[in-house]
């Protein structure tokens, strides 16, 4: 073999040889060395919402429910209580105040106020006994029962309150205290005294069994 080719294999054994071996990293320690890369890893962020399990979504529609039926509960309540206030609060008609005015205009005219009121007191409540008729008017016009109606006192007396002639003070005061009776006053003041005048029935000059008198007229 000539030198030449001898010196051509001897080179192109050392380019195969450079070719075939790895080349070496400067960091390659470091890398072998290093804690293996944890690879990052995301985290969902937490949804309230999806949290929220069925139970406790059930549980919040039952609170609301629960509070709207209580809003509704006490508006019925307050109406209701309303409505009852209303309804106990005696109602009268200008027929009734007419015919009652006029009575104990007559009957007790000269009386001091509590013998007036006393008056329509007795009348109310015959009004509301089962043993006398049920209205203002019958029980005033019930026959053998008031004087005034026989006598024409109550005529005289009902046109003096059509024509608007009750400006005196004892008509004023005839129509205040028909006023209060009607409206559900059962009570009179009686020697000082607040007195219940719901079981009386009855009142003349002279009237036998009498449990008190006031004024001018007895009572029971």
């Amino acid at each position: 073999m000539s030198l030449r080719k001898f010196a051509m294999l001897i080179l192109t054994i050392i380019v195969i040889s450079g070719f075939c071996t790895k080349p070496v990293s400067a960091f390659a320690k470091e890398d072998e060395n290093a804690a293996p890369a944890v690879e990052a890893t995301t985290v969902p962020e937490e949804n309230p919402e999806a949290t929220e399990s069925p139970e406790d979504s059930v549980a919040e529609k039952d609170t609301k429910t629960a509070e709207e039926a209580a809003t509704k509960t006490k508006k019925a309540t307050t109406k209701s209580t309303s409505a009852k206030k209303t309804t106990k609060k005696a109602s009268y008609t200008k027929s009734d105040l007419r015919l009652m005015a006029s009575i104990i205009n007559c009957e007790a005219g000269a009386e001091g106020y509590q013998g007036k009121l006393a008056v329509g007191i007795v009348v109310m409540n015959r009004v509301a006994s089962k043993a006398f008729p049920n209205t203002i008017k019958k029980v005033i016009y019930q026959k053998g029962q008031f004087s005034p109606v026989r006598n024409g006192a109550l005529k005289k007396r009902l046109k003096q309150y059509d024509a608007g002639k009750t400006g005196s003070k004892q008509w004023k005061d005839c129509i205040s205290a028909a006023k209060k009776v009607l409206k559900g006053q059962r009570t009179i003041i009686y020697k000082g005294k607040v007195k219940n005048m719901k079981g009386y029935h009855f009142f003349s000059v002279a009237l036998k069994g009498a449990k008190f008198k006031l004024g001018g007229h007895r009572f029971k």
